[in-house]
């Protein structure tokens, strides 16, 4: 009776998420090219290494300006706190991509200008750097975890609504096998003024460069031109208890869900780091419903139990129902009064006897837009080539 209840826990639980899920807002993608393209999860830290994917999908060539954003400790062995914040140090650099051009690096090495760099084989495990290159990438810093965000800038360096490029991530075990990937998030260009204000969700008043959602903000200085798409309203992640079991590798196993979480609005001109409040609501199997909420500022990588939510876990949702629960869904959203959006992927990893056997990242659901425009701020003089 415990599996059957389950089970029609469940069934209604994939009932709701059809009729919410259904209409999502694609205002942010992973699967289109796009003119701001989004890394949250990014990892250099001695246990794991990312390498990051870009192609240009355009029969032009392409230019990018691309920020890695530091967001370790002031003090990794603390935790964090108003005397112990991120760091939020920005490296930028340039790329440029021919017509129809992938191309690759491993952050913990970068990647040099070398034209003697060998073609890749099929079947050649040691193939690295191979293809044109883009331009130097620098490595990251030792322990580094964060972010990359790259734009689309044309010859000038400025901002470019081409809608151009798409990325990819995958995240390296540097001790024991596994790998794990998500899609880059990509944010649409509409139309671009090319100053160093971007507008995610609105734009500028053509006469005064005041920031606008509609004409009718401008008046006399209009017309309100909108730059990119806005970044969405509401996340949705249907994920299992903290600590439930994988129903394939049986009662000794437990799945965690890990969440990275960076925020929309962004200054790299001030580099003061972007605080968001988060609001979570929770469904179980049985429609039991419950809310929670945690502030990020710059950057976060938290497994759910660190919400401080017993109900987020397997053993929480056994104590008030014996019969218990393994699936959860979740819908994140900016807190009222949290002027700002962000953007976040997911990721499980997968235990058997304490041993952690697997990760698996995956790019969760998005509905609506966010009605307030997120505003990322870049210093003029890294946007001259």
């Amino acid at each position: 009776m415990r599996w059957q209840g389950r089970r029609v826990g469940l069934l209604a639980l994939a009932v709701a998420c059809l009729g919410l899920c259904s209409t999502a807002s694609a205002d942010v993608t992973t699967e289109r090219s796009s003119s701001i393209l989004v890394w949250p999860k990014v990892l250099a830290n001695g246990t794991r290494d990312t390498i990051i994917q870009i192609s240009n999908t355009s029969n032009s060539l392409v230019r990018a300006h691309c920020f890695y954003v530091n967001a370790a400790l002031t003090n990794p062995a603390l935790p964090q706190g108003p005397l112990n914040p991120p760091l939020w140090l920005e490296v930028d650099f340039d790329i440029m991509l021919t017509k129809q051009q992938p191309t690759y690096w491993v952050v913990s090495e970068g990647r040099d200008v070398n034209p003697l760099d060998e073609p890749c084989h099929p079947g050649d495990p040691t193939c690295a750097n191979s293809g044109f290159d883009p331009g130097h990438i620098p490595p990251v810093v030792p322990d580094f975890v964060g972010e990359l965000k790259c734009i689309e800038v044309d010859d000038s360096g400025a901002p470019l609504a081409g809608n151009h490029l798409k990325g990819e991530a995958t995240l390296i075990r540097l001790v024991g096998d596994g790998l794990s990937g998500y899609n880059a998030i990509g944010i649409l260009g509409q139309e671009n003024n090319g100053d160093s204000i971007l507008v995610l969700g609105g734009g500028q008043c053509t006469g005064s460069g005041q920031i606008c959602t509609s004409d009718d903000d401008c008046g006399d200085s209009g017309p309100c031109v909108f730059e990119y798409n806005a970044c969405p309203q509401t996340w949705i992640v249907n994920h299992q208890a903290q600590d439930a079991p994988n129903l394939v590798l049986g009662p000794e196993s437990a799945v965690e869900t890990e969440l990275t979480i960076v925020p929309c609005t962004q200054n790299f001109e001030t580099q003061i780091p972007t605080s968001v409040t988060i609001q979570f609501q929770t469904w179980n199997e049985f429609e039991s419903q419950f809310s929670v909420s945690t502030t990020v500022t710059c950057w976060a990588n938290f497994d759910l139990d660190d919400l401080g939510a017993p109900a987020m876990t397997f053993a929480g949702q056994i104590v008030p129902d014996p019969q218990g629960t393994m699936y959860l869904h979740s819908r994140l959203r900016s807190a009222a009064g949290t002027p700002f959006g962000f953007l976040m992927v997911a990721e499980e990893k997968h235990f058997f006897a304490s041993d952690l056997l697997a990760y698996a990242a995956f790019n969760p659901h998005i509905e609506g837009e966010r009605p307030n425009p997120d505003i990322i701020t870049i210093p003029a003089d890294q946007l001259e080539p």
